[in-house]
């Protein structure tokens, strides 16, 4: 877990899980490239990725930018949560950079199917719900993570830039998925951003022009980091 600021904006990171993949099947077109990132591989040559979430608190806003992969991968977001000193009811908003599935996991309580976040509106891009729930069938995490909170009347679709908070900015940063969208924030005469899996690892900072596997549009996700 690590605290950044931003003006007035405190920045939680917290971290659901870790796992590690073949840089190679990460990044299919870098080729012998990779030897340049050796240093970020493991021995095995495998990349880890960081399923994160973001706290950012202003003033009394509790704001949780993705909900992490869930329980069936032992995910530890609920615990990170608690070690940063907030509860769950804390939460005022749940937005999402994008509905894959490992941003959408602990929404709701897999016994009871209530949400874990109780007190919160949930922010869904409307570009990625119209594309899942077009598809035949959903995916499995959609269905079960998503589709519900429109159920319980908890959920805004949001497109375009929109104000989460005087500071917090939520602006379409597609490519990865039709409707991404990252956090921008500014406060103090401070910038940062929140990326989401604009960048999903620090090779694609170095190196913008790389594809990854994950992208739904390779040549939007590659204008959008750069």
């Amino acid at each position: 877990m690590e605290r950044r600021t931003v003006g007035n904006v405190e920045i939680v990171a917290l971290s659901d899980t870790i796992q590690h993949y073949p840089a190679t099947d990460v990044y299919p077109d870098a080729g012998d490239a990779l030897r340049h990132y050796a240093g970020m591989l493991d021995a095995e040559g495998r990349l880890a990725l960081n399923f994160a979430s973001f706290l950012l608190i202003e003033g009394d806003r509790r704001v949780l930018v993705d909900t992490g992969w869930g329980p069936e991968f032992d995910g530890k977001l609920l615990a990170e949560l608690a070690e940063a000193g907030v509860a769950p009811g804390e939460i005022d908003t749940v937005i999402f950079t994008h509905l894959h599935g490992d941003h959408t996991g602990w929404n709701l309580d897999r016994a009871s199917g209530l949400p874990l976040f109780p007190a919160a509106r949930y922010l869904v891009p409307k570009a990625d719900w119209d594309h899942y729930a077009a598809e035949q069938p959903p995916p499995d995490s959609f269905t079960r993570d998503v589709v519900p909170l429109k159920a319980l009347s908890l959920m805004d679709l949001i497109e375009g830039e929109r104000t989460l908070t005087p500071s917090l900015t939520a602006l379409p940063t597609p490519g990865h998925t039709p409707g991404h969208t990252s956090v921008a924030i500014l406060s103090g005469g401070q910038r940062g951003f929140i990326l989401g899996d604009v960048v999903i690892s620090a090779i694609d900072a170095a190196e913008p022009a790389w594809p990854n596997a994950f992208e739904s549009d390779t040549a939007i996700a590659r204008a959008t980091r750069q």
